[in-house]
C-alpha cells in the first residue's frame, strides 16, 4: 500500500472507531443547558478569528472563508434540526438527544477534510501547497465556526419555544 494513502487512512480508522462509540453514547438523553450554547461558538469564533488573522487571506481565501461559513451555517442549521429536545413534563428540565443522523453528516465532514488534505498534499508547488493549505485550513475554520454556530442556534430557539410553552396540567 502507498505510504501517502496509508497516513491518510490511518487517522480515518481511529476517528471511526471513536465516532462509532459516541454513536452507542448517543442512545442517552442527556440535560440541555440552554444558557451553555453560546460558549463552544464563541471559544470556536475567538480561535478562528486569532487564527486567520496572524496570516490574513487574500481575496480569494476570504471568498472561500465566506463560503466556507454559508455552507456550514446551511448544514449547522440542518444538524441542530436532527438533534431531538425534549421537555420533561415532572420538572420541565430539558434534554436532548443527538440524532444518527447529525453524526453521520459529522462524519460526511471530516470526510471531506481528510480528503482535500491527501488531495493537496498531492500539489508539486511548494508556494502554492502553502497558499492553498492556508486557504484551505481558514475555510475549514469557518465551516466549523458556522457548523457549531447554526447548530446551537437552531437548537437555542427551539429549547426556548419549549421553555415558553405552558407545561401540561
Amino acid at each position: 500500500m502507498e505510504p501517502r494513502l496509508l497516513q491518510a487512512l490511518i487517522p480515518i480508522l481511529i476517528i471511526g472507531v471513536v465516532l462509532a462509540f459516541r454513536l452507542r453514547s448517543m442512545s442517552r438523553r442527556q440535560p440541555l443547558n440552554v444558557a451553555r450554547l453560546w460558549l463552544a461558538p464563541l471559544i470556536l469564533m475567538v480561535i478562528a478569528i486569532s487564527t486567520i488573522a496572524a496570516h490574513p487571506p487574500g481575496t480569494l481565501g476570504l471568498a472561500a472563508c465566506a463560503a466556507a461559513l454559508a455552507v456550514g451555517g446551511l448544514l449547522g442549521w440542518h444538524r441542530g434540526k436532527l438533534t431531538r429536545i425534549e421537555r420533561d413534563p415532572a420538572t420541565g428540565a430539558l434534554f436532548q438527544q443527538a440524532s444518527p443522523g447529525a453524526m453521520i453528516l459529522l462524519i460526511a465532514i471530516i470526510a471531506i477534510r481528510f480528503a482535500a488534505r491527501y488531495y493537496l498534499q498531492g500539489q508539486t508547488a511548494p508556494g502554492k501547497f502553502d497558499q492553498h493549505t492556508l486557504i484551505v485550513t481558514d475555510a475549514l475554520l469557518c465551516f466549523a465556526v458556522g457548523l457549531i454556530a447554526m447548530t446551537r442556534i437552531e437548537m437555542g430557539l427551539r429549547a426556548r419555544a419549549l421553555l415558553a410553552e405552558r407545561p401540561a396540567a
